[in-house]
């Protein structure tokens, strides 16, 4: 199975699905497209309205049924394995940068989201809740749909946003994610939370756990049984994970050198760097860099 990224899904889009390299909209005959490659490099965001979905997330096969929503963050491998004739879906990979300038200044979702989506990708919605959201994701493709509207791509944001914040609504009113009680898992989630902010500010030069559980005023030991209990990953593979988004983001750019990218994630050297790579991956960063640009 192929490995793309956004910027290559981007080219095999029509122009009526996509904004720019940042966002994709994907929905019903697309399953065949997603079933020949394995996705990385992007968040995607899925949202089965009925039928089946066999699917590999870090490959690990999952399987996707009716009001079944999946998340998962750039790091992270996704493939459609296999789908029953009856599949109705929507699926939405996006950049950071889109995500990012979409929900600047808001943070949306339960306190303990984040933590949750990494431990399990994919949560099982009320009929309700897949309802109203698949309501919200049609506008986005009907504004898509209008590649003439002066506003199309201000009006893809400003839906996708409330997209966003429908589900976070629904979630804290329904309560789906795990239902969690006492003083201890207030602290845990607050740990996990601030792990994950050191993690986006330090990831590139820092991949040594004891950094991590110094700045948290905790031992490593502690850090990695909250980290392993909330997302059921390591602490490394956490760190990994967003390592290898952002390797991915910069083997695009045809002007930065490998080597330079090595530096940039701080690696010792090109070789450490490609080993890294292809341990995830599958293949060096220059046979990657090969299909992509």
């Amino acid at each position: 199975m192929k490995v793309l990224n956004m910027q290559q899904l981007c080219s095999f889009a029509q122009d009526a699905q996509k904004i720019e390299d940042k966002f994709v909209l994907l929905k019903g005959n697309d399953a065949a497209l997603l079933q020949k490659f394995r996705l990385i490099g992007c968040r995607v965001v899925m949202l089965v309205f009925s039928g089946r979905l066999d699917a590999e997330i870090n490959g690990k096969p999952v399987t996707m049924e009716r009001c079944d929503f999946l998340d998962i963050l750039e790091g992270t491998s996704f493939g459609i394995l296999d789908y029953s004739q009856d599949l109705d879906f929507y699926c939405i990979p996006m950049s950071r940068e889109f995500i990012m300038e979409v929900m600047e200044n808001i943070v949306a979702g339960p306190k303990d989201y984040f933590s949750m989506m990494l431990a399990n990708p994919v949560l099982r919605l009320s009929a309700n809740a897949t309802s109203k959201l698949f309501k919200q994701i049609r506008i986005i493709d009907d504004v898509l749909s209008e590649m003439d509207h002066n506003y199309r791509t201000e009006m893809v944001r400003t839906h996708f946003k409330g997209f966003v914040l429908e589900l976070a609504n629904l979630l804290m009113k329904e309560k789906h994610l795990t239902a969690l009680q006492g003083h201890t898992v207030v602290k845990k989630d607050t740990l996990m939370a601030n792990f994950m902010e050191l993690v986006w500010k330090h990831f590139r030069e820092r991949r040594n756990i004891s950094f991590y559980a110094k700045e948290l005023c905790i031992s490593t030991k502690h850090l990695s049984r909250v980290v392993k209990s909330c997302t059921g990953k390591t602490p490394h593979e956490v760190i990994d994970s967003e390592v290898l988004g952002l390797a991915v983001q910069l083997l695009k750019k045809e002007d930065i050198l490998i080597q330079q990218i090595a530096d940039i994630l701080h690696f010792p050297d090109q070789a450490a760097f490609s080993k890294f790579f292809k341990k995830y991956v599958r293949v060096s960063p220059s046979d990657y860099r090969k299909t992509v640009v």
